[in-house]
């Protein structure tokens, strides 16, 4: 079979596309050990096996086309020479197939399961390993980033060799245009050497900072949002809009002896309005990750004058949760955390309602999630004015309480255990 001067078009494509990713990825793998643990860390990680997923890809389509078309014939040279270029061939591929490989066998095999998305929006399966094979592909994969630069540097000086020997093998990896003339070929490859620094420096620079969460608009059937905790409410305070200041929760509840026998109060029912907002913090590595969820929703009867009668119950889905990241998102829903599989909901149900203060409340009730049930007392304020109230509050709890963050994720020296809930909602009058 007779063989080309210049490689194939897509074989040409696979391989510059290869260079710059992997140069891009050796940069990222080493700048992820020195990223603050916490949101940032995970979502470099996470972002690192997306661009290893990626380059396995591209990687098995480049050695299919190697197989598949013809391609030029080596240059002619002695046979040290030869031997050594083909063993610098056959460790690049063994290193861009390998490494992706034993990144997704350490995945598949690590004691907390997070299903892979591949940045953050096509699902990527497990392998059906056992536990033996974490450590090996752990101790190889450490090695990778060192081996695949050391491997990298020798095949671009392989090539400056040739090209200054005037021999043609830059030139064969280009499309015909760039490829027309020595001084163009030369350009070219100035150009693709700077491209290959650049790409493994904006690698070593990726920054994973993370972003609040947006507060999404709510439906009377969706009330949106959870948004977490605000300054005032970590100190406890309520906004001054609930009619509500930590100076007054000693101020004496209102006389219920008020009320006539003819006209005793009665709770009645009320309807959250969009905008409302509900949301969690929690404490990793002193980092603080909030949270928000999409939808919930709330049934409450509620009247100052008769909190014996008075109710709230909240139901909240808790596959909408949001945290500015979405691959982190499903590390909540896994079973590691929240296991939606299982435990789709949250549900909170008061048993009693007391008053705190002028305007402020605490409903002491029971919260369900992950499949337990603990004590729970929500601290709010309340403005009710006229068929219209508005009420803000938080709650505290133990994620450990609920079997909420499991295996290596139940220690508490990274991840801690306290997690602070805060919601924010106005609601309108039903009853007369």
């Amino acid at each position: 079979m007779l063989q080309p001067s210049r490689y194939s078009a897509l074989a040409i494509v696979l391989h510059w596309a290869l260079a710059f990713v992997l140069l891009f990825q050796v940069g990222l793998g080493s700048a992820l050990e020195h990223l603050p643990k916490g949101a940032a860390q995970f979502a470099g990680y996470q972002f690192h096996k997306s661009v290893g997923i990626l380059i396995l890809l591209l990687s098995i389509g480049r050695l299919g086309v190697r197989l598949a078309l013809a391609r030029p014939a080596p240059v002619p040279g002695n046979p040290l020479q030869m031997r050594a270029a083909s063993a610098v061939h056959g460790l690049l591929y063994a290193v861009m197939i390998g490494g992706p490989l034993t990144g997704w066998i350490i995945v598949s095999t690590a004691q907390v399961r997070l299903k892979t998305m591949l940045f953050g929006r096509v699902p990527w399966p497990d392998l059906p390993l056992g536990q033996g094979w974490h450590e090996p592909a752990e101790a190889l994969h450490g090695l990778l980033g060192p081996v695949t630069l050391g491997l990298v540097v020798l095949h671009v000086g392989g090539a400056l060799y040739h090209h200054i020997r005037r021999e043609d093998v830059i030139g064969r990896m280009l499309p015909a245009a760039f490829g027309a003339s020595r001084r163009a070929t030369s350009a070219v490859a100035a150009l693709a050497l700077l491209a290959g620094i650049a790409a493994l420096v904006a690698g070593r620079g990726m920054s994973f900072a993370p972003r609040p969460p947006a507060a999404p608009a709510a439906s009377l059937s969706e009330p949106a949002s959870m948004a977490l905790a605000s300054e005032a409410s970590d100190e406890g305070a309520a906004p001054e809009s609930m009619g509500a200041r930590a100076d007054q929760t000693d101020a004496p509840a209102p006389d219920e002896s008020a009320q006539t026998a003819a006209e005793p109060a009665r709770a009645v029912p009320w309807s959250v309005q969009p905008g409302g907002r509900l949301g969690f913090t929690s404490d990793y590595g002193n980092e603080a990750i909030a949270g928000t969820f999409k939808r919930w929703e709330a049934t409450i009867m509620f009247d100052p004058a008769d909190l014996k009668g008075s109710t709230i119950r909240a139901t909240i889905d808790l596959a909408s949760v949001e945290s500015g990241d979405a691959q982190r998102d499903d590390m909540l829903r896994s079973d590691s955390f929240f296991g939606i599989g299982s435990y789709p909901r949250a549900e909170f149900a008061s048993r009693a309602i007391r008053q705190t203060g002028e305007g402020r409340y605490a409903a002491e009730g029971t919260l369900s999630l992950h499949g337990r049930s603990r004590p729970l007392t929500l601290s709010f304020a309340l403005r009710i004015d006229g068929d219209r109230a508005f009420a803000t509050g938080q709650a505290r709890l133990q994620r450990l309480d609920f079997g909420v963050g499991e295996a290596e994720w139940s220690a508490t020296d990274q991840l801690k255990d306290a997690v602070a809930v805060d919601f924010r909602f106005s609601a309108v009058r039903r009853g007369p």
